[in-house]
C-alpha cells in the first residue's frame, strides 16, 4: 500500500465520448439492443468530477466520437467491423444529435474544456492529445466516460504506452453490459494503472492523500 497524492498542474480529467448515441435511451446503442441505462447512470458522476477538477485547478479535456456515413475505410473490410454490424448503424455520426455531448453535460464540455475529435477507439489514435498534453506538462491523467470495453480501455492502453500514470473513475465508466465492464475493470488494476471509487477520488482531486492499493498479476494453477 502506497501514500498517494495528485499534483493539480500535471494531471488532467479526460472524458470520453459521454455523447447521446451512447448515453441516450433513444441513442443508436439502445436502438441496436442494448441496455444504455448504466453508461447513462455515469452522467452525474462524471459531472461532479469535472466540476470537483476545475474547482482544484486540473483541466479537463473532453473527446467527441465522429462517424463518417461515406466512410470508405469500413467497406473496404472483408471482416465487417463492429458498426456496421448493428441494425440501427455506426454510432456517432457526424453533425448529427448522436454526436451531440448529452444535455446534463452539454454545458460543462462547451467550455473552458478542451475538445479532442476521434475517429477510431482511442483518444490518442491521429488526434492531438498527445501533443497538448505534452505542451500542458501532464503526467497523470483521470479516465472517465464510456465504454469501459471499448473507447475507455483502448484510451487507457494508450495512455500506459505513453507512459502517462493513469487513473480510472470507477463509478464514472460503464460499458454495454456488466460482466465485459468488470472484465476491463480488472486488467486496468493488474496492468494498466489505478481504479478508484468516486468518494476516494474526489479526495484525491481536492488535495488529500490516500492509500493507494496496487493489484499484480497473479499466476493461475491450472
Amino acid at each position: 500500500m502506497t501514500e498517494y497524492n495528485l499534483i493539480p498542474n500535471e494531471t488532467a480529467i479526460l472524458v470520453i465520448d459521454m455523447q447521446n448515441s451512447w448515453c441516450h435511451p433513444q441513442g443508436s446503442i439502445g436502438r441496436n439492443g442494448y441496455n444504455a441505462t448504466m453508461m447513462r447512470n455515469t452522467i452525474p458522476y462524471v459531472k461532479k468530477l469535472v466540476e470537483t477538477c476545475r474547482e482544484a485547478g486540473i483541466l479537463d479535456i473532453w473527446t467527441i466520437q465522429n462517424h463518417y456515413p461515406d466512410d470508405i475505410t469500413r467497406k473496404t473490410h472483408r471482416i465487417k467491423p463492429h458498426t456496421h454490424r448493428w441494425t440501427a448503424g455506426p454510432p456517432g455520426l457526424k453533425d448529427t444529435w448522436e454526436a451531440e455531448v448529452v444535455d446534463e453535460l452539454k454545458d460543462l464540455a462547451s467550455g473552458p474544456a478542451e475538445l479532442i475529435k476521434k475517429h477510431r477507439f482511442s483518444a490518442f489514435l491521429d488526434t492531438r492529445l498527445d501533443t497538448l498534453l505534452r505542451m500542458k506538462g501532464i503526467k497523470t491523467l483521470i479516465i472517465c466516460g464510456v465504454a469501459t470495453t471499448h473507447c475507455v480501455e483502448t484510451s487507457v492502453r494508450d495512455a500506459y504506452q505513453r507512459d502517462y500514470d493513469v487513473i480510472v473513475a470507477e463509478d464514472a465508466v460503464a460499458g454495454l453490459d456488466l460482466f465485459d465492464h468488470e472484465a476491463s475493470l480488472r486488467l486496468i488494476r493488474k496492468t494498466f494503472g489505478a481504479v478508484i471509487p468516486q468518494d476516494t477520488l474526489l479526495k484525491l482531486i481536492k488535495g488529500e492523500s490516500i492509500n493507494l492499493e496496487l493489484e499484480a498479476e497473479q499466476p493461475v494453477n491450472n
